[in-house]
């Protein structure tokens, strides 16, 4: 009974001390739970303060501009307004763009020219024969930049020599006031070209080497350059006392632009010394007979006086075939400027438009209308500005050069 009335002994005085352990824990929780709290509510303030600074900062700086391709990243994620669930909540990954460059260089073309016509003009200003020279470039030129046109010309069975007052980069028309009655003149043109300038960012096109400088083909007149005046010597009267002419006379007569043709009609008829003839200059014929030697003198001939170039010009009897005074027809080459290709149509869309069936053949296109001669640069090597309105004809006797094109 001892030993039992210990031990009950001690678990009282072990239950008082749990109990006294377990009131104190409680005494103590609160101030714990205070503390908690109290830092709770400081990192709260904090967050706050710094959100509210964020938000500053964002009304005072402008948001940065938005990218070009924006607009079709937000077209694929926003969500439909039907109120339907959107699928890329679930199904679509995160978008990702970039941007690439490879579009690829273009290939220039840099085709052969040609002098298409040379026309005999008789410029009624100043009263004397001109060339007017015809060139074009190909249309087969693709992404180039023409830098220069040398235009040669050449002089009966001499060879070519540049130009020296020529100055054009496209299509021209050239009248050569350099010429002489008698001769005969041939043109070509050589032309230097470099791969045209693109935008920014693109590649430049690729223009082979031997590509850049071509040139043209060559263009001869048969006929040479006709004279205003021509005099044939017939026979010659009254010898022994005061020579007269007789024979014919041509000349070009610039105001009525035609020729004209004087025959004597016998002896009776014959002109003498002092005869005068031609339209008017400066208040008298531009022709007149200076003086006539028979064939019995060494220095024989018939000399006639041009009052509007000053120039003295001998005639005498001879079989030999002078240069006409009439004009020659324009002559033409063969090259031409080929057609650019059309554009490609999609199938079905014209017979569609017009209510056809699929598939109906494309009806031919219409050639493009050439471009007028007026708005193509004219050089004169006289600096003479070409007649409004007149463009180079062929008539059924000019010339072809074929096998260019």
């Amino acid at each position: 009974m001892a030993d039992s009335s210990k031990i009950k002994q001690k678990l009282d005085i072990v239950s008082y001390a749990v109990a006294a352990v377990l009131v104190v824990a409680a005494l103590a929780l609160p101030s714990f739970v205070s503390s908690a709290g109290s830092a709770t509510r400081e990192e709260v303030r904090k967050q706050l303060l710094e959100l509210g600074t964020k938000v500053r900062e964002a009304n005072e700086y402008p948001s940065p501009e938005t990218p070009q391709w924006s607009s079709e990243v937000s077209a694929l994620w926003s969500v439909s307004s039907s109120g339907e669930r959107a699928s890329w909540v679930t199904e679509n990954k995160p978008a990702s763009l970039r941007l690439w460059n490879d579009i690829p260089a273009a290939v220039a073309a840099h085709a052969s020219g040609g002098v298409v016509s040379i026309e005999l003009v008789r410029d009624s200003q100043k009263k004397s024969p001109m060339l007017r020279v015809t060139g074009k470039l190909s249309s087969k030129n693709q992404h180039i930049e023409v830098e220069q046109i040398v235009l040669e010309k050449k002089t009966g069975a001499g060879e070519f020599k540049a130009v020296e007052d020529f100055e054009s980069v496209e299509d021209f028309i050239y009248e050569d006031t350099d010429v002489l009655p008698g001769q005969t003149y041939g043109y070509r043109f050589v032309s230097s070209a470099v791969p045209a300038q693109v935008a920014d960012g693109l590649p430049s096109p690729i223009l082979d080497a031997a590509a850049m400088t071509m040139s043209s083909n060559e263009l001869l007149t048969e006929n040479p350059v006709p004279l205003d005046l021509v005099v044939k010597v017939g026979s010659y009267a009254d010898e022994q006392l005061e020579p007269k002419l007789l024979g014919q006379i041509l000349y070009w007569d610039y105001s009525a632009a035609k020729k004209v043709t004087l025959r004597t009609r016998g002896p009776d008829g014959a002109w003498g010394k002092g005869f005068a003839f031609g339209e008017d200059h400066n208040g008298k014929p531009r022709f007149g007979i200076r003086t006539i030697v028979p064939e019995k003198v060494k220095s024989h001939g018939v000399t006639i006086d041009d009052h509007l170039t000053g120039k003295k010009i001998v005639f005498k009897k001879e079989t030999t075939s002078l240069p006409s005074v009439d004009s020659w027809d324009t002559v033409e080459s063969a090259f031409e400027v080929p057609d650019k290709p059309e554009e490609p149509e999609e199938p079905g869309k014209i017979g569609a438009a017009k209510g056809t069936a699929k598939g109906a053949a494309k009806p031919s296109a219409k050639k493009p209308v050439a471009k007028p001669a007026s708005t193509e640069k004219t050089v004169t090597s006289g600096k003479k500005p070409k007649p409004a309105g007149e463009t180079p004809k062929k008539r059924p006797g000019g010339r072809k050069r074929p096998g260019f094109e």
